[in-house]
């Protein structure tokens, strides 16, 4: 019997946690979706796993001049973009930490990705994810057991 009710709970909680995603995915794409109408979006995330992860979005005018940013910083799938002003006006290609210095350091780690993919992307280069931690650990096993 208690094995049942465990069995209940953890898929009552796992699909609790499906519509929160949803709901956050959701947040993301009206946010993006109202800064793309402005003109192009340009995206930094720093990952957090147990401590908050932050995704900044900024649109962008021809000119690479932030016209309105967005960030998202929380731990839980309940987060929500908030907008800050702060930066509106600068060249997102020359943010710097002087910059940004007033965020937490997720946030600031968001917002320099953001300028560095931006820099990137004009340049021609593309950007490539960071490995995920499950990624990282079968790279070492990978790696010790091809080692003769």
């Amino acid at each position: 019997m208690i094995f049942w009710a465990v069995i209940i709970s953890l898929g009552a909680a796992y699909v609790v946690q499906f519509l929160l995603t949803m709901m956050q995915m959701k947040n993301f794409n009206l946010n993006f979706r109202d800064l793309r109408r402005m003109g192009r979006v340009a995206i930094g995330k720093k990952k957090g796993g147990f401590v908050a992860g932050s995704i900044a979005m900024f649109a962008i005018d021809d000119k690479g001049i932030i016209l309105k940013g967005m960030c998202l910083s929380g731990v839980t799938v309940l987060a929500r973009f908030k907008e800050f002003n702060d930066l509106n006006g600068i060249d997102i290609a020359t943010i710097t930490k002087d910059h940004v210095k007033s965020y937490s350091k997720q946030v600031q780690k968001s917002i320099l990705d953001a300028s560095s993919n931006y820099i990137t992307i004009t340049s021609g280069g593309s950007i490539e994810d960071p490995k995920s931690p499950f990624e990282k650990v079968a790279g070492s096993i990978r790696k010790v057991a091809t080692q003769k």
